[in-house]
C-alpha cells in the first residue's frame, strides 16, 4: 500500500459534559466575537443566551436565522453583520455551521469555534454547501481554511435537539463512514476511525433512542461521529451524499433524512464493484450485511426511508439522475430503489 493522507486544519477538539465552558478560554484572545445560529435554538433554549454569557463583554452580535441548507440570503447578512469581528461561534447543526464556514471566507477566515449540537459532521469538514434560493439547488466550494480550527463536543448543548433530528443525523454519520470506506479506497488511517465510528453509530443510535436523556450515550454518539469522518479529505464521498445534496436543496428535505434515503440502497448497487473482503469487512463492522442492516436501522429508529416518505414524486427520478451523467444507470437504480 503507498498513498499520502493529509490533515485537515482541526486543531482542538475540547469534549465531554461541561467543555462548552472552554469556549471562555477560546475567545480569550478577541476583542469582539459573534455567534451564529438557529431560531429555534435562540427563541426556544437557554444554550444561545449560555454561549453569550461565557463571551460576556467579547460578545458584539448574534445571528438567529441561519436556515436548513443554508441559504445564500443569510450566508450575507452573517458577513455583513459580523464584520470586524476577530471570532465567530457557530451554535447549531450543519447548516448553521456551513453558513458560517461561508460567511467567515467572505470575511477573510476569522477564527471560528464550532459547537455542533447534531451528528451531521459539518465541522470537520472542508466542503461548504451554500443553497441558491431561486434556483432550488446547493452548491458552494471546497477550501481547507474553512474548516473550524476549535470544536467543543459537549452533549449537554445536544439535549435540545429533536429526536428525529439526532437520530437522522446519526445516520448521516454512517453515511460519512460508509461511503468514506466503499468510495475512498484501502486507507490505514480512515478504513480504522471511519469503521470504529459505523460500528459506535449502530450501537448506540439505538440506545440513545431509547434513553434520550443519557448525556453518556450521546457523547458515545459523538465522538462516532467524529471518528466517522475524521479525516474528510482522505475519504471521498459517493452517490448518497451527491443525490442527497440535489434532493435536500430542491425538495427541502434534511439530509439526515436524505441519508436514510439514499444510504441503504447505495450501498446495494455498490456491492457489484467492491471486492468481496471490503464487503465483508463492512460487514462485521455494521453487525451484518451492510445494505440490510443500515435499512433495519433506520426502521428500528422510526425514521423515514423511501423518496415518497419525503414528498419526492417519481416522475422527477430520471431528471434527477440525468444530473449526475448517469450513463451506468447507478443513480437511476439507487432512486429507484428508494421509491
Amino acid at each position: 500500500m503507498r498513498g499520502t493522507h493529509r490533515s485537515l486544519r482541526t486543531d482542538r477538539v475540547h469534549f465531554g459534559p461541561g467543555s462548552l465552558d472552554e469556549l471562555a478560554t477560546e475567545a480569550g484572545e478577541y476583542e469582539r466575537v459573534f455567534i451564529v445560529t438557529g431560531r429555534t435554538l435562540d427563541e426556544e433554549t437557554d444554550l444561545v443566551r449560555r454561549v453569550e454569557e461565557l463571551l460576556a463583554d467579547k460578545h458584539a452580535g448574534t445571528f438567529a436565522a441561519m436556515g436548513e441548507h443554508t441559504p445564500g440570503s443569510a450566508v450575507e447578512r452573517v458577513a455583513e453583520e459580523a464584520r470586524g469581528c476577530g471570532l465567530l461561534v457557530s451554535v447549531g447543526g450543519g447548516s448553521v455551521i456551513d453558513g458560517t464556514k461561508a460567511a467567515a471566507a467572505r470575511l477573510g477566515y476569522p477564527a471560528h469555534v464550532a459547537v455542533p449540537t447534531t451528528l451531521s459532521g459539518a465541522e470537520w469538514a472542508e466542503r461548504v454547501g451554500v443553497t441558491d434560493e431561486a434556483a432550488g439547488k446547493k452548491s458552494g466550494f471546497i477550501d481547507e481554511r474553512a474548516v473550524p480550527p476549535v470544536v467543543i463536543l459537549d452533549p449537554e448543548a445536544t439535549r435540545f435537539t429533536p429526536e428525529k433530528l439526532w437520530l437522522s443525523t446519526g445516520i448521516r454519520a454512517l453515511d460519512h463512514a460508509v461511503e468514506g470506506f466503499i468510495w475512498g479506497g484501502p486507507h490505514p488511517v480512515t478504513d480504522v476511525t471511519g469503521l470504529e465510528g459505523a460500528r459506535r453509530l449502530v450501537e448506540h443510535l439505538p440506545l440513545s433512542k431509547m434513553r434520550p436523556g443519557d448525556e453518556e450515550i450521546r457523547l458515545e454518539l459523538q465522538l462516532a461521529a467524529w471518528l466517522a469522518y475524521f479525516a474528510p479529505l482522505n475519504t471521498p464521498m459517493g452517490l448518497s451524499h451527491g443525490l442527497g445534496r440535489r434532493i435536500g436543496a430542491s425538495y427541502s428535505v434534511p439530509h439526515g433524512y436524505t441519508s436514510c434515503i439514499t444510504l441503504a440502497p447505495t450501498v446495494s448497487v455498490a456491492k457489484r464493484g467492491m471486492p468481496e473482503d471490503r464487503w465483508e469487512t463492512l460487514g462485521e463492522a455494521l453487525g451484518g450485511e451492510p445494505d440490510e442492516r443500515i435499512a433495519a436501522l433506520i426502521e428500528e429508529l422510526g425514521l423515514p426511508s423511501t423518496l415518497s416518505d419525503v414528498g419526492v414524486p417519481e416522475r422527477d427520478i430520471d431528471p434527477i439522475a440525468a444530473e449526475f451523467g448517469d450513463s451506468s444507470g447507478e443513480a437511476r437504480e439507487v432512486l429507484h430503489q428508494a421509491l
